[in-house]
């Protein structure tokens, strides 16, 4: 009898070892399971962050180019996912992108990838490999622009007009005609809508500009007027979800405004104009200024060369024109239009006249809030020669373009 116990005691023993080995070989398996899962999951979070990263950052390549044709943002989408490690071309990879346009009419380019991410812990439980993916949209708005040139005499006089003409030109040709609208705005002795805001628009503005001539003074003013007319968010031109953007150029200072010339006693619409400011003369003011030549300097109807006319003086006519084109620019910004400004002129010229005032584009951009910081900030630049006005076009078109992209 105890000879008997003692075997069933000693096959119970047995028996638990048995189990407790059993059990410590399935619980290790787990374990190890776990962990590799921990540590292979971490490998796919990081691994699909950086597919994230990637076709975030080309989508917005995509979108940035847009503007030049699908075949070109195509182009630079699979340029740019290579670069950030999405390669098409390895076995299991996979890079997809398309173009369209969602209900705000904004142009949208998608982009979507999946890539293998080899395994190392997780094979011991039959798995390989596990495929990660991501996938980004970028928006494209729309652009209205108003494009504002300055044709006054002063560029012919500085030999710089053929190369305004030129680099604007490039300019316009930045820009979608299918995705884009854009106006132009000339101004010399007064102002003219020479295209109206709409699409297509390179061919139409390209050959006004080829057909402008240099000649008269620089009404700054009744120009900031014309592009508020074609701008602001009531015009039946602009779109609900467009950037709306002025660009403005011109080669040197205020020498002319329209309104009422003898303000007080006879108060009809005129348009005055200075010469030089050592002169220290009005030049005149004319009647109808709507009939006003753009391609001569047409004789003044009244107060022709005088040190006054009325209460004007040259001083105070030219500080109209001065504060008539901050008031519209001012009008302008207050509508949630950004104003860019270009100013062409040489930094040591005897003639303050043709080296145009920075300080005031500035506060007409509005560049780091100078004259509201609740507006829409804008930038100025600057072309010391005619020869920088190309790449100053240029360096104002990608401005524009980052900030649609961005």
């Amino acid at each position: 009898m105890r000879e008997k116990l003692r075997w069933t005691l000693r096959r119970s023993w047995r028996d638990e070892h048995g189990a407790i080995l059993v059990f410590v070989a399935v619980a290790t398996i787990g374990i190890l399971g776990m962990a590799g899962l921990a540590l292979d999951s971490a490998r796919l979070y990081v691994a699909r962050a950086e597919l994230s990263r990637a076709v975030d950052a080309a989508a917005l390549r995509g979108a940035s180019s847009i503007r030049l044709g699908e075949s070109v943002a195509s182009s630079r989408i699979e340029t740019f996912a290579l670069a950030n490690g999405v390669d098409a071309m390895q076995t299991g990879v996979t890079l997809g992108y398309a173009f369209g346009t969602n209900a705000e009419g904004e142009t949208t380019v998608s982009v979507s990838a999946t890539r293998p991410v080899l395994l190392t812990f997780m094979r011991v439980l039959g798995h390989t490999q596990v495929d990660v993916g991501s996938a980004a949209e970028a928006t494209v708005p729309p652009l209205d622009l108003a494009l504002v040139l300055d044709k006054s005499g002063s560029l012919g006089f500085e030999d710089a007009w053929d190369d305004l003409q030129d680099a604007s030109k490039t300019f316009v040709g930045k820009f979608s005609d299918s995705i884009d609208q854009m106006g132009l705005i000339a101004f010399s002795n007064r102002a003219e809508e020479m295209v109206p805001l709409g699409q297509p628009f390179t061919n139409a503005i390209t050959a006004e500009i080829d057909a402008l001539t240099s000649v008269g003074y620089t009404t700054t003013g009744e120009a900031l007027r014309l592009a508020y007319g074609q701008i602001n968010s009531t015009s039946g031109a602009v779109r609900q979800n467009s950037v709306r953007v002025v660009v403005f150029f011109t080669d040197g200072r205020p020498t002319a405004f329209r309104g009422a010339v003898n303000n007080g006693w006879d108060t009809r619409d005129r348009i005055a104009a200075v010469n030089w400011i050592d002169d220290n003369m009005v030049a005149g003011y004319w009647d109808n200024p709507d009939q006003v030549s753009m391609t001569s300097y047409p004789t003044f109807d009244g107060c022709r060369n005088v040190t006054t006319c009325g209460p004007w003086t040259e001083e105070t006519v030219r500080q109209e024109s001065i504060d008539y084109g901050a008031e519209w620019a001012n009008t302008i910004r207050d509508d949630g239009v950004f104003i860019y400004t270009i100013g062409l002129g040489n930094p040591n010229a005897d003639d303050p006249l043709v080296t145009p005032d920075m300080g005031y584009l500035r506060e007409l951009a509005n560049e780091d809030g100078v004259a509201n910081g609740d507006q829409p900030k804008g930038r100025a630049y600057f072309a010391p020669t005619a020869a920088e006005l190309d790449d100053v076009f240029k360096a104002v078109a990608q401005d524009i373009l980052v900030r649609l992209s961005s």
